[in-house]
């Protein structure tokens, strides 16, 4: 029974039994009684018990504790960290294998891959040039990540992020639109304000909860050497919101703009920054017009695709995967589809089952459905010739679904299984 219970129970106890002693007075004034009991043995013994609860009463109350009361702490949606050269950064790929245990499963599904994940591979060019964009002394530059959803964007930025733990002077900030719980401008500049101070471990001098008191904070600290990297997830879902207008973003394009306060963005998000301030009614803004770097993600290479596979299979299983072309088969050379196949091979191996391809087969059946469902008409047509093996002028469409991996370098579906999604449609 809890304090708080007993407590209860005592103050039953004694309500109960002072009704009893006030009843038992009363018969006595009246002069009741009933033979055989004696009416003052019972008074007595009831007064007795009564002093004794009220004094145990006592005694707990003083010996309690004090309720704590944890105080409601807000919502933070950003993180933000202050690079040091001491801090590892991106980690060699063997030094990052290294970290898979034997009898370990490697492959992540169904989430991000966090900084200096094992199973992160390929985008080395993206990642490098993106990070050499970053590093300008000067002031960091501004990057566009785009790609389909599952391609791998959010687990890059994971390691854009990584990678800057290790720069001197850099104040690197992340924040996801995905459960974004930012009710007002206000509310964005306190949270992105206060990260930095922690980042920093500096306490704030004052409120800054807009963008004039935020552009001032942002310049005192640029002079003081610090440069600083703002990470955006899933950047669509910033311009639909509709605290977010046309001021804001020309507030926040003037912070990358100036090289005095060295300022720079990398956003990640599906459709192309142009398209989405078009379709944000922001396009007066100009803030795409600073991206100079853009990066589309598209799949992996043959190499890399068969390293994702056949090497965290390796260092967690001790034996050599020669199935790769069965995982192709599904999945083609995208980096999370191969995870997710890939899982279910391990699990078989290593428990000594057989492969439950219908576990597979059905989730990837949600993501290709996905992937199909948001192509525009003229790319279906395409993607249906393919399908049945016609020949193919390159033109626009084309390239725009083999830079976006539905088609792979060869001009066919980036994977057999992805032919019965729209087979059934």
């Amino acid at each position: 029974m809890t304090s708080q219970n007993k407590m209860a129970w005592l103050d039953r106890g004694i309500a109960i039994t002072s009704i009893i002693v006030g009843t038992i007075s009363i018969l006595q004034a009246f002069d009741i009684s009933f033979p055989p009991v004696r009416l003052e043995i019972l008074l007595t013994s009831t007064i007795l018990l009564l002093i004794a609860l009220v004094i145990k009463r006592f005694k707990r109350r003083k010996s309690q504790k004090p309720e704590i009361i944890e105080p409601i702490l807000p919502i933070i949606n950003f993180t933000a960290q202050l690079g040091n050269p001491q801090n590892p950064g991106f980690l060699p790929k063997a030094q990052r294998l290294a970290q898979i245990q034997p009898g370990q499963k490697p492959y992540v599904c169904g989430a991000a891959l966090q900084g200096n994940s094992a199973v992160f591979y390929g985008r080395r060019r993206e990642l490098e040039g993106t990070l050499s964009v970053l590093r300008q002394l000067e002031k960091p530059g501004d990057v566009s990540i785009l790609g389909e959803r599952r391609i791998g964007k959010s687990s890059l930025l994971n390691q854009i992020y990584q990678a800057l733990a290790a720069e001197p002077n850099v104040v690197s900030i992340y924040t996801t639109m995905q459960n974004w719980s930012i009710d007002s401008q206000a509310t964005f500049f306190t949270q992105l304000h206060q990260a930095i101070c922690d980042a920093l471990k500096i306490q704030p001098s004052s409120t800054v909860d807009d963008y004039a008191r935020f552009r001032d904070f942002i310049l005192k600290y640029a002079k003081k050497g610090y440069r600083f990297v703002l990470m955006i997830d899933e950047f669509e879902k910033m311009t639909g919101n509709e605290y977010f207008d046309t001021q804001f973003f020309s507030n926040i394009r003037t912070l990358s703009n100036k090289a005095d306060y060295k300022f720079g963005y990398v956003l990640a998000s599906r459709q192309p920054l142009q398209d989405i301030c078009r379709q944000g009614d922001i396009e007066e803004s100009g803030f795409y017009n600073i991206f100079g770097t853009s990066h589309l993600l598209g799949l992996l290479d043959q190499k890399e695709a068969a390293q994702l596979i056949q090497e965290p299979m390796q260092r967690s299983l001790g034996y050599h995967f020669e199935q790769s072309q069965e995982v192709f088969n599904y999945a083609g050379y995208h980096p999370a589809f191969i995870q997710i196949v890939a899982s279910e091979y391990w699990i078989a191996r290593h428990h000594g089952f057989a492969v439950n391809r219908a576990a597979f087969e059905r989730v990837l059946q949600g993501h290709y459905q996905y992937l199909w469902q948001h192509r525009t008409e003229n790319e279906r047509e395409l993607l249906r010739k393919i399908a049945q093996h016609e020949i193919l002028r390159n033109n626009a469409t084309l390239k725009k679904l083999r830079q976006r991996g539905l088609v792979d370098a060869d001009n066919q579906l980036f994977a057999h299984f992805f032919e019965q999604v729209f087979e059934e449609d």
